[in-house]
């Protein structure tokens, strides 16, 4: 190969090799809701038949300010994690990292603040990150 190929040939290999975790991840629909105004807290059944790492909720048509996010697990453990935001709608929350590796999620209970009589209902998906 001439010496002039090399830097070219090793970044398309460094390229591809960096990639490769992130294209191997596969990112699962679980499951969505409208929340209501009058409600504080709602649930999103998830199947439990795949194994994630890590959840994350997508926010559309309002903002939801989320408090609090519970996942339950098929084994009947769960894991309470912290939120304290406001999702704008067309936006995500981060990647929540599911304690003890892969796990079979069974339900997610989020709980949350929305502005009362303020249009239309939020809807809020959850995606699993396998």
């Amino acid at each position: 190969m001439p010496k002039s190929l090399v830097p070219t040939f090793l970044g398309f290999v460094l390229g591809v090799a960096a990639s490769a975790p992130a294209a191997a991840q596969q990112v699962d629909f679980l499951g969505s809701r409208m929340v209501a105004d009058l409600s504080e807290t709602d649930v999103i059944q998830a199947d439990g038949a795949e194994r994630y790492t890590a959840v994350r909720l997508c926010v559309a048509q309002r903002a939801v300010h989320f408090r609090d996010l519970d996942v339950f697990f098929a084994n009947g453990g769960h894991q309470d994690s912290i939120v304290r935001l406001e999702i704008p709608a067309g936006d995500c929350t981060r990647w929540i990292d599911l304690r003890g590796g892969a796990r079979n999620i069974d339900r997610i209970v989020m709980r949350y603040d929305t502005l009362v009589n303020m249009g239309v209902q939020a809807e809020v998906s959850a995606y699993g990150r396998r």
